[in-house]
């Protein structure tokens, strides 16, 4: 048997291989609690030599270049047309989400909403996320909403992101 070229990147796993890639664009965050923003993104899907894709996500304000926000985690399937999300955050919090994956017609569609989040005693107070994110080709978009600081379930991102990067072109 031979073994696998170090130098090729392991294929993604075949029910997420639709995200994996650099994705970059631009969104607007708003809350109860917060003045209205805009803001650039970054977020890329890694391949793992394993089940499951690496997730890392960064934003920085529109206008001076700032950086906002960062979370990392996994994303995995664990049977067909289902989904998990694993994020921490450097803000003191992690969430764990659940949900489905529907295709029809080259849509994906996912559905995520949190199962668990945890906190740190100094972290801000959030009690539930909610996303929903459609690609379709090279074209992400998604929005979502959040339970924290003591308000309700409320709409808070939505973004437009373009793939820049598709790895799956370099394995070939």
């Amino acid at each position: 048997m031979v073994p696998p070229d170090p130098n090729t990147p392991p294929e993604p796993p075949a029910a997420l291989a639709f995200l994996e890639g650099v994705w970059q664009g631009e969104g607007r965050g708003q809350y109860p609690t917060i003045d209205p923003f805009d803001y650039r993104e970054r977020i890329e899907f890694t391949a793992m030599p394993k089940p499951f894709l690496r997730y890392e996500q960064e934003t920085f304000d529109a206008t001076s270049g700032a950086p906002l926000h960062v979370e990392v985690g996994y994303v995995r399937s664990p049977a067909s047309g289902r989904v998990e999300l694993m994020l921490a955050h450097p803000t003191g919090f992690a969430e764990v989400e659940e949900g489905e994956l529907h295709v029809e017609d080259g849509v994906h569609r996912l559905r995520l909403v949190s199962r668990t989040v945890g906190a740190t005693a100094t972290a801000k107070r959030v009690d539930a996320l909610e996303r929903d994110v459609e690609v379709v080709g090279d074209r992400l978009d998604y929005r979502l909403r959040m339970a924290a600081v003591g308000e309700p379930m409320t709409h808070h991102l939505a973004a437009t992101l373009h793939r820049v990067v598709d790895p799956a072109a370099t394995r070939r």
